[in-house]
């Protein structure tokens, strides 16, 4: 019995003892503040990000990205238990050497204020595709194989984002449906490479990030990863604003930082852009297309000497050479064109690919300093022959889409195409009638052409390309369109 009895009395005290430890942190009933909605508008300061929003530390040398866990928005519950941020493995920055470029790239930039002509603005989905699908078709009619799209000008998103405001260009609100989708499906469809155009610090235009702030870098790469994460895009592009050049509200601001200042802030960016790109896709390429005027590109801290040294920084580089061969200096007639493209050239040690701006805006422009414009109608044709015999360039882009369809550019537009026009002809046999097929590029210049028979006594043929034999022997056919012409040869017996 008295064992019985201490027993209970065992029981009872460790009982109490139990009743005073307080329970674990695991078992109490908290709830924890809940995330804040990003706030869709552009961060009033350059250091600034939308509460909620996932903050991505970059470290340039190993381009190794780690993202903080999101701010918390206090309210009245008790504190929540902070689950610590997830550990990043390091992942070392790969340097790539930049491919040989195997084919010429024809491509045309396509600007945020292009959105409403193309039919693109305010939209529904069925409106948004079909003009999207038209726009595309232009484009390739005439003759490019790549478009360079602008889809964030002003910290800005033409993508459903949380992060991000919606462009004000391409709608007033988010669409219910993925713009940047079915565009890069869309040009996908005919044939078009798409590389998504971004600026990279401009939040309005009289306001910039801050390029030296890591925080700028970290809302730069945010906006590359959205895009390249969940977009099957060719490419990254980058334009040619860096930090504000004199005419600048900002300009002051920055005014007191050496170029080698602005170039090394600009670089880290660069590299780190660069380096997180190759870890995702090593054949996603990353371009930048700085102004045509080498010392004022320094000015702006576009180390393009650096970036054209070796690969780490571009896969290709397009300089916006923007000048005719009528430039005046002075009372002298300078050849502005060419002087700036064999300097670009010249400083291309890397041998980095080069696809070189040209400025089809300007055809018909009158221009007191650059004459040319307004002289000729075959400054870009004769451009691109330039570009095509030059063993560091490999292609060009035209600025702008809508300049394809300006009435004051038509006449540049025709001989261009004429320039790079191809015929191609094919013997077709149909019900015992032989006719010679022509397929002309680029569509745009039109299907009709002129054949000639080089003697009509043994066989003539028609415009259509119906040939009609009259005798044996053999014949030359030509076909022409546009200033080109093929010729083929025909034995009438094998008819």
């Amino acid at each position: 019995m008295r064992q019985y009895k201490r027993a209970i009395a065992f029981v009872l005290i460790l009982a109490a003892v139990i009743a005073i430890i307080p329970k674990n942190d695991s078992e109490r009933k908290v709830e924890a503040a809940p995330a804040a909605t990003p706030t869709p508008t552009v961060a009033t300061s350059p250091s600034s990000t939308p509460a909620g929003t996932p903050v991505s530390t970059i470290y340039p040398e190993t381009g190794t990205i780690e993202t903080a866990a999101p701010t918390m928005v206090p309210t009245a519950a008790p504190t929540a238990t902070v689950t610590p941020a997830m550990e990043v493995t390091p992942v070392p920055t790969p340097v790539i050497t930049p491919a040989p470029a195997t084919e010429e790239i024809r491509g045309v930039w396509i600007a945020f204020y292009e959105y409403k002509k193309a039919g693109l603005k305010n939209k529904s989905e069925a409106v948004f595709r079909k003009n999207a699908d038209k726009l595309f078709k232009k484009i390739k009619d005439n003759g490019c194989n790549a478009v360079f799209f602008h889809v964030r000008a002003f910290d800005d998103a033409i993508w459903p984002s949380e992060n991000f405001k919606f462009s004000s260009y391409m709608g007033k609100k988010t669409p219910n449906y993925d713009p940047l989708a079915i565009l890069v499906e869309s040009a996908h469809k005919y044939g078009l490479k798409f590389h998504a155009w971004m600026n990279p610090y401009r939040i309005t235009q009289k306001k910039i990030y801050d390029p030296a702030k890591k925080s700028t870098t970290s809302r730069i790469m945010l906006a590359v990863r959205e895009v390249i994460d969940n977009y099957p895009v060719d490419g990254i592009h980058f334009d040619d604003y860096f930090y504000p050049g004199s005419g600048h509200k900002q300009y002051k601001k920055y005014a007191s930082l050496s170029n080698k200042q602005k170039k090394a802030n600009v670089n880290k960016m660069v590299q780190t852009v660069y380096g997180n790109i190759k870890v995702q896709n090593p054949n996603l390429l990353f371009g930048i297309s700085p102004a045509g005027n080498v010392e004022y590109c320094e000015s702006l801290g576009a180390d393009v000497k650096t970036w054209m040294k070796g690969p780490g920084y571009v896969d290709y580089i397009a300089p916006q050479i923007y000048w005719s061969n009528s430039y005046r200096v002075g009372k002298k007639t300078v050849r502005m064109f060419d002087n700036r493209f064999a300097k670009w050239k010249r400083l291309n040690k890397g041998n980095i690919p080069m696809y070189i701006g040209l400025a089809l805006y300007r055809g018909g422009m009158k221009d007191a300093s650059d004459r040319g414009w307004r002289k000729s109608k075959k400054i870009i044709a004769s451009q691109i022959s330039k570009i095509r015999r030059s063993e560091k360039a490999y292609g060009y882009i035209l600025f702008s889409y809508e300049s394809l369809y300006k009435k004051a550019c038509r006449y540049e537009v025709k001989n261009m195409l004429a320039r790079i026009a191809r015929i191609k002809v094919t013997k077709v046999n149909t019900d015992g009638t032989t006719r010679l097929k022509t397929t002309v590029w680029p569509a745009r210049l039109g299907q009709t052409v002129t054949w000639k028979s080089s003697n009509p006594s043994i066989a003539s043929i028609t415009n259509k390309g119906r040939i009609r034999v009259k005798q044996n022997g053999i014949v030359k056919f030509t076909v022409k369109k546009a200033g080109k012409s093929v010729s083929v040869k025909i034995n009438t017996e094998d008819l």
